[in-house]
């Protein structure tokens, strides 16, 4: 009876993690050509490190967790990239897709972009509102 249950249990997992697979690539085939596009867009208006350009493009959530003072400090490091010219990599995240079944519907991406200053690390988190996307949480480091 045990191993009945254990098989039952286990071809459950199996196809749980199929089935998220398969919802995670549809999901990846939509934001490719939504969300994509606009990560270059959202990146190239924000580049030029002013305030209220920034303010735009953040979620409400975003906005409610920085103060001005971490934002000007924020901005004052970035500012050293330089203006935004293209993305060189870039990688969607299944697991935040995944976990966006039992929330808001969130995408994540990371990879490389170039700046001004060079290479930079990206990872940027959107949430999509009335056909927009909004910045939820962004972090850039000068890659190595």
């Amino acid at each position: 009876m045990q191993i009945y249950t254990l098989r039952i249990i286990v071809a459950l997992l199996l196809t749980s993690v199929v089935m998220l697979y398969f919802y995670t690539d549809r999901e990846k085939s939509y934001y490719t050509k939504a969300a994509e596009p606009a990560v270059a867009q959202i990146l190239t208006e924000i580049s030029s490190w002013e305030k209220q350009k920034l303010l735009l493009h953040l979620a409400p959530e975003a906005k409610q967790t920085i103060n001005d003072e971490q934002l000007d400090e924020l901005l004052k490091l970035y500012r050293g990239f330089g203006r935004f010219q293209s993305i060189q990599e870039l990688n969607f995240s299944r697991t935040v897709s995944a976990f966006s079944l039992v929330g808001e519907k969130r995408t994540n991406y990371s990879g490389i972009a170039k700046f001004d200053a060079g290479l930079v690390n990206l990872n940027i988190t959107l949430i999509e509102r009335g056909g927009f996307f909004l910045v939820y949480n962004f972090t850039l480091a000068k890659a190595k």
